[in-house]
């Protein structure tokens, strides 16, 4: 029925791409405002959404001129004003910067005073798991005992940490990752919007591309609307450095293979080229992954789980390839082409990435000693070779507290971590 209170409902319900919590959200509309729970918990990844869900619910509560079935408006001043981060009785609050028992007690003093515009005064909490367990305890005696007019919305990608008594007490609205259905509802909202002209095919491989992210695509379709025209999947791929499927079935035809040469060389050349190396794991992973579907074989499930781990690695990894990297030498059996040494042709470690990364290895020092880190700082690397990584020191005491065993030792164990190589280490005295 396409009457004024269906279409106002949509039009606001529809700042939820997420189709389920879009549905939960619209159940909220179908009872009377005093009777809706007085806290909300949305649990799920970054960037799926949340803070946009958080907002609308509370629109539907402090709206100025809400439909008849209850929904808000969306264009009221308080509707505006909520979207905006900016309304005087909505209170966004990142738990990451106030963990503590006194901040939420600071909260129930405020929340005890009556609203100052809308009927509703309402808490949103961002990263709730982030509080300490005091802040938890004060917290959970606001939930049991909420003043009329107070509303919580609480967050978190991390619901683990959030006590079971704080949970049971909320209504739960849950997160996954978007498929691509959703996160196309969310961006052809915005061409719509901005009156962009792009293919369907470049909507999808941005949707592929974003892994689940409401924020990543919106974030992606930003960056290609910049090009001239209309957008393609070639504008797509050239602005957001994806590979195309021939580097990717060249890479694991070699990989395959166990021909960690040539496989090797495909990464370093797709890293020349500016290509996203977490996007180019993604894209390797759903094909191997659409085989094992078809040959259910062994070999493919090792070499799934091995680029697993590599993509787990990969926030962590000081070198954005290295994670790969390693991934097909550990899948190759450590064997690379018989004509050339062990070392200089896998481009694990070499003096260019030693220089590049100096500052990383030096942190990778702090635990095991910080004075070590601070010699260190006043060194730079001078020549890999072989297995011997050389490092020059500029003064005497520095080359003599580095050239310890147990020193030496431990900056190629580190090396070995960053790098993946196992290394000897040689101090030399140089000059400046």
């Amino acid at each position: 029925q396409l009457d004024g209170v269906t279409i106002i409902s949509q039009s606001v319900l529809e700042e939820i791409d997420n189709a389920s919590v879009r549905d939960s959200v619209g159940l909220l509309l179908t009872k009377p405002k005093n009777q809706l729970p007085h806290a909300y918990l949305l649990i799920g990844p970054k960037g799926t959404g949340k803070t946009t869900t958080a907002r609308v619910i509370a629109k539907l509560f402090n709206c100025e001129k809400p439909a008849k079935s209850g929904a808000p408006c969306g264009e009221c001043e308080s509707c505006k004003s909520i979207a905006e981060g900016n309304h005087l009785d909505v209170m966004e609050i990142d738990a990451a910067s106030n963990t503590g028992v006194d901040n939420i007690r600071d909260l129930r003093d405020g929340i005890a005073l009556s609203p100052a515009r809308g009927k509703w005064k309402i808490y949103i909490i961002d990263e709730v798991h982030m509080l300490s367990t005091g802040a938890f305890n004060a917290l959970l005696k606001t939930l049991e005992e909420p003043p009329l007019h107070a509303i919580f919305i609480l967050a978190t990608t991390d619901p683990q940490k959030i006590p079971a008594t704080v949970v049971s007490r909320c209504q739960l609205i849950s997160f996954g990752k978007a498929n691509t259905e959703d996160l196309l509802h969310a961006m052809k909202r915005i061409v719509k919007t901005e009156k962009m002209t792009i293919d369907e095919d470049a909507l999808t491989l941005i949707a592929q591309y974003a892994d689940g992210s409401f924020r990543d695509a919106v974030k992606n379709l930003e960056q290609v609307s910049f090009q001239n025209g209309k957008v393609t999947v070639g504008n797509v791929q050239k602005t957001l450095a994806i590979s195309g499927d021939t580097r990717r079935d060249d890479f694991l035809s070699h990989l395959l293979s166990r021909n960690a040469s040539t496989t090797l060389t495909d990464i370093q050349t797709l890293v020349r080229e500016g290509t996203d190396v977490k996007s180019f794991l993604i894209d390797c992973l759903k094909e191997l992954e659409q085989q094992l579907v078809l040959q259910k074989t062994t070999e493919l499930r090792g070499l799934i789980k091995i680029l697993m781990q590599a993509y787990a690695e990969l926030r962590t990894s000081p070198i954005p390839e290295l994670p790969l990297e390693l991934a097909i030498v550990e899948y190759c059996g450590d064997t690379v082409a018989p004509t050339v040494s062990s070392h200089e042709p896998l481009g694990l470690i070499s003096i260019e990435k030693l220089t590049e990364h100096w500052k990383d290895i030096i942190d990778e020092m702090k635990p095991f000693n910080h004075s070590i880190a601070g010699v260190m700082r006043s060194t730079r690397p001078k020549t890999v070779k072989d297995d011997i990584v050389t490092i020059e020191a500029f003064y005497p005491f520095h080359q003599e507290k580095l050239s310890e065993t147990k020193t030496r030792d431990a900056i190629a164990l580190v090396l070995k971590k960053l790098f993946g190589e196992k290394v000897k280490v040689e101090v030399v005295l140089g000059k400046k």
